[in-house]
């Protein structure tokens, strides 16, 4: 596990404008395939990521699918990772800051994501 490389694991990530509806969202974003949405601004610079979590819990709260915006409710606390870390390394990333879906990037341009169940996968392979 500690030698496996986030570049080998992270998958593309699905953007989505900050205005971007959450009802939109919903309707575009196959929660079985994709982890997570990552919310970018128009010049392209990652504002957040939005989970399934946070979609359960605008539900919950009875908030208008359609008024709300991803901009509102997508997490801004970014956990990042590069390409050439180890799995071990985002594991501690995930552990450490109680998320499940780290960000990986070069700089600041978004190459993909990793989940938690990305890693869980790899640990049970190996």
């Amino acid at each position: 596990m500690i030698k496996t490389l986030i570049s080998d694991l992270c998958r593309p990530a699905k953007t989505v404008d900050t205005d971007t509806t959450i009802e939109n969202i919903l309707y575009d974003i196959d929660w079985n395939s994709i982890p997570c949405v990552v919310v970018i601004d128009n010049d392209k610079n990652v504002i957040g990521i939005i989970s399934e979590q946070d979609m359960i819990y605008a539900e919950s709260i009875g908030i208008k699918k359609s008024d709300l915006k991803a901009w509102e409710i997508c997490s801004k606390k970014l956990i990042k990772i590069a390409p050439e870390d180890t799995l071990r390394g985002a594991t501690q990333l995930m552990v450490d800051n109680k998320v499940n879906h780290v960000l990986v990037m070069t700089g600041d341009y978004l190459e993909g994501v990793i989940s938690s169940f990305d890693v869980l996968k790899e640990v049970i392979k190996n």
